[in-house]
């Protein structure tokens, strides 16, 4: 997806892609990859015309892959078995050889000595290299650790790269130790994101572990293994239940080693702490368990950032943690944001200041998290990388703006994500109705945030006449100028009140607010926004129609299908439960060079492994004998703008070989709808999606309604194509909802009913996810 200033017009900027190297990718996450899919999703806010590939070395490619992540489009695996070390090494330089030329810039987060011939590629390529050195594998380290007659190599080895990322000031201190140049060292902090509470999650995680509302809770995130160091808590138990008889300690992380998991238990066990202790496991999403705590126990005895003593503060809790010099220091605790400990006594001290004092715990914890905001938000984390990257002059949003918190664990485009949907033994094939609910502007002219009116809303009762014999309840997928004024609210208020209707919401972004960004054709594709606008803009018309028709939308609709690759992950966020973005086989610029998008037909499909957001998408397919044959390669030579044929196009639709056809009135005629429903209904959907825009019905709108002989004959087609429909292939009339949630749970009434409490009904999103795929 080409871009320019990602909030404004002129000609788009060139892509630019950047290559993350990481040993081993989940799962168990390792902090590295946790952090870089954090860390990613904040970076394409920040540039979306940077893009971010991940290279897995020596992790084989597991059989069932972990979650993808919306903002690392592309995930490779060196290889899907063990290898040696010299096959690793040949593995390495092949896949840099074919590869290389697609990447800018290369950043390896974990060194090894069989990278060296790969650092040299890329830097005779002339692409910026950058490393993360780490406490257990940085360079600075190693370039020690080799023979004494190698390490003057192994140093000019690790003059190769452009930069070298330190995450504390401990291993800034080791890189100038080791010879490298200061002013290619750089010191960037662990990046975390300001939580959102989780209503009642404190309540429903302690209720779940049977913990009373005030007893004392500490909290241990990690991997089970001797580097963290959670015997050592185990160890201190006995010694503050002396003192706190109700304090509870929970483990929450991946039992990396099972030796030494199994002699955690068996510490428990020997010292009758089974009520005390919770080993929880590694969880999707770590934040009720921040929540449902006190404070934060941290024992760890080797760390590259003390992005744990972070995430703590962040949450609002005192941390108590070892003493790691060059490491925590920074973290200003002892006393203002927690306490740092050096033996097992200076521990339990700690515990028993806060176990015994709340109002000291919610003192602190205030300092905690506004330090932790201040020093280490994501956003300014992620400009400093992208700064690192060579990509400064591509940011396009203040690091200082709030963080949009939003996951990136969707997409309406990335197969990756996509499971099917299983429809409901019904046989009869279901037709849902949906009109584009807009403005009426002028489809040949520029793009004009001047274009607001709505009066055509006025003459949808046309329409209602034809729905009303096909017992058709049409879904308007209302703008905002429709719902902001009373000629495009009023219409739609009676027909909610007579139950003839639903609602769900439509975004063109040039009349949408806020209005900050250039109006263009570019701009005109919501997708095309900077994904902080992008929501806002979602946000704002969620809350119009909500606010002006008393409905909250549940379904949702990008004008000029124009969603992007976060659109999925803002819905998600906003609440929304099924969207409609997706015309196949009539992809946006944006989507021009993508595989598939010419050709696909889908029925609907869940664009989450979790199963909250389904695609309901248009209904469109290729259609004719050459349909299925090599059609992705076909449809674009044909169809696309820059190539396209119409008289090529012309011959194979006559010929009855290949045609492109899209279920609606607006330049189809009935027999090609009629064509499209048979294919589709040959190739197995049940599923037809219907659409029209509201200014077509008064003349002189739209280009498919200039007189009212045309408006006759647009009213006629819905009513011969409803008449097929139900007569001629046994189908019926449906909502939305009975897609999404089957027959059985639209009885009582469709959800999104009438407006209570706006944030109530405006969640931030399912809970349940990783906590590595939140930014």
């Amino acid at each position: 997806m080409g871009t320019g200033k990602p909030a404004g017009g002129g000609r788009p900027m060139s892509k630019r892609r950047v290559l993350h190297v990481l040993k081993r990718y989940g799962p168990p996450f390792n902090g590295e990859g946790a952090f870089l899919e954090r860390s990613s999703a904040v970076m394409q806010e920040l540039a979306p015309e940077v893009e971010h590939d991940l290279l897995v070395t020596e992790k084989p490619r597991p059989a069932e892959p972990p979650a993808p992540c919306s903002t690392l489009p592309r995930v490779a695996y060196l290889s899907g078995r063990p290898m040696g070390r010299v096959a690793h090494q040949l593995a390495l330089t092949w896949w840099f050889l074919r590869n290389l030329r697609h990447y800018d810039t290369v950043h390896v987060r974990q060194h090894a000595d069989w990278y060296f011939l790969t650092y040299l590629l890329s830097a005779l390529a002339g692409r910026r290299l950058v490393i993360s050195a780490t406490p257990d594998e940085g360079a600075p380290a190693l370039a020690g650790l080799y023979r004494a007659s190698l390490r003057p190599l192994a140093r000019r080895g690790f003059r190769l790269f452009d930069a070298l990322v330190s995450s504390s000031p401990g291993l800034l201190r080791e890189a100038g130790e080791a010879g490298i140049d200061p002013a290619r060292c750089h010191l960037v902090p662990p990046g975390i994101t300001p939580p959102q509470p989780v209503p009642g999650a404190r309540a429903r995680i302690r209720a779940e572990l049977g913990i009373g509302a005030e007893d004392p809770v500490l909290l241990f995130t990690g991997g089970l293994c001797p580097l963290q160091d959670p015997r050592f808590l185990i160890a201190a138990m006995p010694a503050i239940l002396a003192r706190h008889p109700r304090a509870r300690l929970l483990l929450v992380g991946p039992e990396l080693e099972a030796d030494y998991a199994s002699g955690l238990r068996q510490a428990m066990a020997q010292a009758g702490l089974e009520k005390a202790v919770f080993f929880l496991g590694e969880q999707p999403d770590l934040q009720p368990y921040f929540e449902a705590a006190d404070m934060l126990a941290s024992a760890s005895r080797l760390e590259g950032s003390g992005a744990t003593v972070a995430e703590g503060m962040a949450h609002g809790l005192p941390v108590v943690a070892r003493h790691l010099p060059a490491v925590n220091d920074d973290a200003r605790l002892d006393g203002q944001t927690g306490f740092l400990f050096q033996d097992q006594a200076g521990f339990v001290q700690a515990i028993d200041r806060l176990a015994g004092d709340p109002a000291l715990r919610r003192r602190i914890g205030a300092a905690a998290r506004q330090m932790a905001t201040k020093h280490f938000s994501m956003r300014q984390v992620a400009a400093r990388y992208l700064g690192i990257y060579g990509f400064a002059g591509r940011i396009a949003e203040e690091p200082e703006a709030p963080p949009t918190g939003l996951r990136c664990t969707a997409s309406i485009s990335d197969r990756r994500f996509h499971m099917p949907v299983a429809m409901a033994p019904d046989p009869a094939p279901l037709l849902l109705t949906t009109v584009d609910a807009e403005e009426a502007f002028d489809w040949s002219d520029a793009f004009s945030r001047a274009a607001a009116d709505v009066t055509s809303m006025r003459s949808q009762y046309l329409a209602h006449r034809v729905f009303a014999r096909h017992g058709v309840v049409p879904l308007y997928m209302a703008d905002y100028p429709v719902v902001a004024q009373d000629a495009g609210c009023g219409p739609l208020r009676e027909l909610l009140q007579d139950g003839l209707c639903d609602i769900g919401s439509q975004m063109h972004p040039w009349v949408t607010p806020p209005f900050t960004e250039d109006v263009c054709e570019r701009n005109s594709y919501a997708g095309n926004l900077p994904v902080a606008l992008e929501l806002t803009k979602a946000r704002q018309l969620t809350e119009a129609i909500a606010e002006n028709l008393g409905v909250v939308p549940r379904i949702y609709r990008t004008g000029r299908y124009g969603f992007g690759p976060r659109t999925a992950d803002i819905l998600k966020s906003l609440g929304y439960l099924a969207d409609s973005s997706l015309a196949p086989c009539w992809p946006t610029p944006a989507r021009y060079d993508e595989p598939g998008a010419w050709a696909s037909s889908p029925g609907p499909y869940w664009v989450d492994k979790e199963r909250t957001l389904m695609e309901i998408p248009v209904s469109a397919a290729l259609v004719g004998r050459l349909a299925g044959w090599r059609e992705e390669r076909l449809a674009s030579l044909v169809f696309h703008p820059r190539r396209r044929r119409r008289r090529v196009a012309g011959a194979l639709s006559r010929l009855g070989l290949l045609e492109r056809i899209r279920l609606t009135p607006e330049g189809m005629t009935v027999p090609e709808a009629k064509r499209l429903v048979r294919h589709m209904l040959a190739h197995g959907h049940r599923v037809f999606t219907l659409t029209y825009h509201s200014p077509s019905l008064e003349p002189g709108n739209t280009p498919y309604v200039r007189d009212l002989a045309q408006r006759d004959r647009f009213l006629d087609w819905l009513d011969e194509f409803y008449t097929f429909f139900r007569e001629e292939v046994g189908g019926r009339s449906a909502t939305w909802q009975e897609v999404r949630f089957g027959a059985a749970a639209t009885a009582g009434g469709p959800p999104g009913g009438p407006l209570e409490k706006l944030p109530h009904i405006l969640p931030a999103g399912p809970s349940v996810v990783p906590a590595s795929r939140i930014s």
